[in-house]
């Protein structure tokens, strides 16, 4: 549990960093370029990886024996899409306070299918967390609001992050890792591939500085290693703790968009990291006890 607990720390804390790589590559493409470039080099550097480990067949045999792996890729790539588009029609507060309904959705879901229950050790570190997290996106609750049809796709992509998480646990358990993250880039790169087409965003490659270039390369192997650690924690963890432990993803966000992009922390945000810190122990804590 400890390794895997380790892994979904690391792919949360991957999750941050790419969203601030993201931030610095949209100052040189659109957002839809970058996706595409991304989630296609992830999927051809997955299958390179597999097949120099001799997986050909194995990729084969697994999309004719689990359909759900295009299910998966399909699921992420409307997250993302409704993500995306919810944040053009609605405020960073909003969206800051509504991505985080993926946890809600996942215990929701947990107790549904199969009775999660959770110890008070266990509540109690996620309310911590969720007030740390509060702290450092600096969330106004006063203005936020429901109404707006923004608010509603970006419920919608945080409910679609707990069932592709459901997906993979309990349909694709038995399917290697790198071949699930190798089906789910490779359908966001199909669909990507084909939005772009329709909306004629397949002109011609951005022309960036060389700089650009490089983050984007770093995206993708980025990308890459973020999916390996995510479905590994999922074997072995509940989901809701893996989404328990990505509350730490803004806290990361926030730390990198500093260190690269100058954006300032004030002390309010720095209590908040620490907060957070303090919940993870809080959630571990308890589900040691869970399990013993």
């Amino acid at each position: 549990m400890k390794i895997a607990t380790i892994n979904g720390i690391v792919s949360a804390i991957l999750v941050g960093v790419l969203l601030s790589l993201a931030k610095m590559c949209f100052s040189g493409m659109t957002v839809l370029m970058f996706l595409f470039i991304v989630f296609g080099g992830t999927h051809f550097m997955l299958l390179a990886v597999l097949l120099v480990r001799g997986q050909g067949r194995e990729i084969l045999s697994a999309a004719k024996r689990h359909p759900e792996l295009y299910l998966v890729g399909i699921i992420g790539t409307a997250l993302r899409l409704l993500q995306n588009w919810g944040l053009q029609l609605s405020s960073p507060a909003n969206a800051a306070i509504l991505l985080r309904g993926d946890l809600f959705f996942s215990l929701v879901i947990g107790y549904l299918l199969w009775k999660e229950k959770l110890r008070r050790l266990e509540w109690a570190g996620m309310a911590i967390m969720l007030l740390g997290v509060s702290l450092v996106l600096q969330i106004s609750w006063q203005r936020f609001h429901l109404g707006s049809g923004g608010n509603v796709l970006i419920l919608g992509s945080a409910f679609l992050v707990a069932v592709n998480a459901e997906i993979i646990k309990h349909r694709l358990a038995l399917v290697e890792n790198m071949i699930v993250a190798y089906f789910n880039s490779g359908m966001s790169l199909f669909l990507l591939l084909g939005w772009a087409a329709w909306t004629g965003g397949l002109g011609s490659l951005p022309r960036v500085d060389l700089t650009i270039w490089w983050l984007v390369l770093l995206s993708v192997i980025l990308q890459g290693i973020q999916y390996q650690c995510y479905y590994r924690s999922l074997d072995e963890l509940p989901i809701w703790l893996v989404r328990v432990v990505h509350l730490i993803t803004p806290v990361i966000a926030m730390f990198t968009s500093a260190w690269w992009l100058h954006e300032t922390i004030n002390m309010a945000q720095i209590l908040g990291m620490l907060v957070v810190g303090a919940g993870i122990i809080l959630v571990y804590a308890g589900h040691v006890k869970t399990c013993s």
